[in-house]
């Protein structure tokens, strides 16, 4: 009898360097260490059957990564998540886990949008709030974007959906941003710093939140799936 879990996880400051692939690596490890009944593929080189939720950006952490894991057994997901762990490297943590029913649509075709959280170790709070005001009036953001097949014109202010944190903690100015993501449309964190003025580099940067976004609506890929958020 096979299953499906899907499970959060996060990816801490000791593993924000790792790149998708080495994380994917990571798990695949851990996989084999803690023994989990994975289905695998056909062919002649089989692989774990597992997707995940849309990639970090390299330095970027996580508190609400998503993962789903076929097993050819129905593991209790209280019990995937304690083996799991286990053999999880440090930074790398499952919060929570769930059986999927059949029939659950992809991360990937589910997730449009993310919440981040940035901390801003040289910024000024009343600079940013203005900055954030100044986009409230505006409809269009242009900037010439670098992609596989050439620079391409884009508006990135569609892709900015809400501000709703800008606040000082401690030596540093934190802003949450919810911003789209994925295959309709997606916000790269450097250019959520060209609209409001930081530079990513140096910015600790966060990803708090994943969700389908509905109209003003977010749900969330996993727990009770109810609204968590509105505009």
């Amino acid at each position: 009898m096979t299953s499906t879990i899907r499970f959060q996880f996060t990816k801490g400051q000791e593993v924000r360097f790792l790149s998708h692939l080495d994380l994917v690596r990571a798990m695949e490890r851990a996989i084999r260490r803690a023994g989990l009944p994975m289905a695998y593929s056909e062919g002649f080189s089989p692989r774990p059957i597992m997707s995940y939720s849309f990639a970090l950006p390299v330095g970027v952490m996580s508190e609400a990564e998503y993962a789903d894991f076929r097993l050819v057994e129905d593991w209790d997901p209280a019990y995937f998540m304690e083996q799991f762990n286990k053999h999880l490297p440090p930074g790398l943590r499952v919060l929570h886990a769930e059986r999927l029913p059949e029939g659950t649509p992809a991360l990937m075709s589910e997730i449009n949008a993310a919440l981040w959280r940035i901390r801003l170790p040289q910024a000024e709070q009343v600079a940013v709030e203005k900055r954030w005001q100044e986009l409230q009036a505006v409809d269009s953001f242009v900037v010439e974007r670098q992609t596989k097949q050439g620079s391409r014109s884009v508006n990135l202010r569609p892709l900015l959906f809400g501000v709703p944190r800008i606040a000082r903690e401690g030596e540093a100015v934190e802003v949450h941003c919810l911003a789209a993501v994925g295959n309709q449309g997606n916000l790269r964190v450097e250019e959520l710093g060209l609209l409001l003025g930081f530079d990513s580099a140096q910015a600790l940067i966060t990803r708090i939140g994943q969700f389908k976004k509905v109209g003003s609506a977010y749900y969330p890929p996993l727990g009770n799936r109810g609204c968590t958020w509105t505009e």
